[in-house]
């Protein structure tokens, strides 16, 4: 079929205007974040030989979206790798993914049920957070109902993951995934108070094996309850307190608990310090070492975006630090903010919520104090879409430290980082 040019601008002009014609609206937009870091002691202590690791990360994202009065439709696709991780005359690696790709529909303005990949963020990403610091963010395969009549918004998700489709058994063994998961997320917003209500039911796959056969059951914890956002400016006061409760895997009772409470206080429109505390249940290290040992009280935060509430160095709940003996947390954190630039100072003093077993004299108990860090971060907006962010942090380590983590107190722990990052806009029918 021949095609002038003139056809072409016509055709071009109707893909992007009949959207805005039938009140839909099409986005389409980028992310590209690369990111150098130079690591010693991060996530764990030093030891005295070790070398630093130093390294540039990259995330690139596509993201498409679509609604109108009926439906609304999601994907995102990410290409996360490290440079120089594949060979320059590759024909293929695994890098890409879909990091998202889901449908919504609509029965009303106020009642919908969405389906697929997606993001799960939800009030300060505390039990459900999409870790968008990890280069690869977290996703669920997961079905929502959702209905937000006036002030209020509840959430109620469900979800079923399995390895493959197979025609028979239901075994799960994708490693640090659940088997099942349902929530019910219930918010409320007054004028200056916000208050939400979590449910979370998490299953996991158990295996029980004897002499005769092996067996396959889901074990259930159940994390519920409240946080709330009070605004009486120049104060922000927020807090928030969960309980665990039902068993994990191998068959093991959970009983934990974790509070918070901090307050934002704006000297001005510049400056702002958060004083704040929070804490985890842990579980006794001499308890655990008894053979009738049958309960943990390690508080579990599962899903949420752990890297921006116990320090940057990722020491506490980042993949690590679970079933163990719980944290304290006492930080101040300072922001200043002007124009285009932004700054932040956080300090940490950690300690253990349970008790420490001595290595070397067992029948004895370490100091509680797990030390101190200090992260130091600046942001500068370069241009419309490009932000420039670098930052520093270190981590002061005691014997307890050493005795839960390894390392040695003599080595420095510490960390730098900076990345760019473009997110442009490549169309939206809206504009």
């Amino acid at each position: 079929m021949k095609c002038t040019s003139k056809s072409l601008v016509i055709a071009l002009m109707a893909v992007t205007t009949l959207p805005a014609l039938t009140k839909a609206q099409f986005v389409l937009n980028g992310e590209l974040r690369p990111r150098v870091e130079y690591r010693h002691g991060f996530k764990s202590p030093a030891s005295e030989d070790m070398t630093a690791a130093a390294f540039i990360s990259q995330r690139s994202r596509i993201n498409l979206n679509y609604k109108n009065d009926n439906m609304k439709i999601g994907f995102s696709l990410q290409d996360v790798r490290v440079w120089g991780d594949v060979s320059q005359l590759n024909l293929s690696d695994n890098s890409f993914s879909v990091h998202e790709a889901w449908g919504e529909y609509l029965f009303s303005p106020t009642l919908s049920v969405k389906a697929g990949r997606m993001e799960l963020v939800y009030d300060d990403a505390r039990m459900l957070g999409n870790v968008d610091w990890a280069q690869q963010g977290r996703s669920h395969d997961i079905g929502l109902l959702k209905w937000e009549p006036a002030k209020w918004k509840i959430h109620a998700g469900f979800a079923f993951n399995q390895n493959k489709e197979q025609l028979r058994d239901r075994i799960y063994t994708v490693a640090g995934n659940y088997k099942s998961m349902q929530f019910l997320w219930i918010n409320r917003k007054w004028d200056d108070l916000t208050f939400s209500f979590l449910f979370l039911n998490n299953g996991k796959q158990n295996v029980e094996e004897n002499s005769v056969v092996t067996s396959y059951s889901t074990r259930f914890s159940q994390t519920f309850g409240t946080t709330a956002t009070y605004k009486a400016e120049p104060l922000i006061i927020n807090a928030s307190i969960y309980k665990q409760t039902g068993s994990d895997v191998p068959e093991i009772m959970v009983d934990a608990t974790n509070f918070a409470l901090n307050a934002r206080w704006a000297i001005n429109e510049k400056l702002s310090f958060t004083p704040g505390f929070e804490y985890h249940s842990g579980t006794n290290q001499d308890d655990a070492a008894k053979p009738d040992f049958n309960t943990t009280n390690s508080f579990n935060p599962f899903y949420g975006t752990n890297h921006k509430f116990n320090g940057h160095m990722d020491y506490y709940y980042v993949g690590n630090h679970i079933n163990s003996v719980g944290l304290r947390n006492i930080y101040l954190k300072a922001n200043y903010a002007i124009n285009r630039f932004s700054a932040g100072a956080d300090f940490h003093l950690f300690s253990a919520a349970a008790n420490i077993l001595n290595p070397d004299d067992p029948s004895k108990m370490m100091d509680k104090n797990l030390g101190q860090e200090i992260d130091f971060y600046i942001g500068y907006k370069l241009a419309e879409g490009i932000m420039l962010n670098t930052g520093y942090s270190q981590y002061f380590v005691t014997e307890s430290t050493i005795a839960l983590k390894g390392g040695s107190k003599d080595a420095g722990s510490y960390w730098i980082w900076t990345s760019v990052t473009f997110k442009p806009e490549f169309l939206n029918t809206a504009k």
